[in-house]
């Protein structure tokens, strides 16, 4: 049974650079929250978890205005595989 399709997208040198623009911000995004994590961890042995990371969200987009361009939902996407990945750091 085939549950997903292939599809070969072509998309324009405008779209190319939305989509670059919006993997950049993800990986940017997914990086500052692992190091968050790690500075909680390193400073104050406490672990942070995707409640407070995502509760932090719209004051984030606040103080970086160029993250207002992704949806909330996919910033909260990415911190919920963030806590999925995430392990206690020693």
């Amino acid at each position: 049974m085939h549950l997903t399709a292939k599809v070969k997208i072509y998309p324009t040198e405008e779209q190319l650079k939305v989509l670059w623009e919006l993997s950049n911000r993800c990986c940017s995004l997914y990086n500052l929250a692992l190091s968050d994590r790690k500075d909680a961890w390193k400073n104050n042995r406490k672990s942070t978890k995707y409640i407070e990371q995502q509760n932090k969200l719209p004051e984030f987009k606040i103080r970086n205005p160029e993250y207002k361009v992704v949806y909330s939902k996919v910033l909260q996407g990415i911190l919920k595989k963030l806590d999925a990945n995430s392990f206690v750091f020693g």
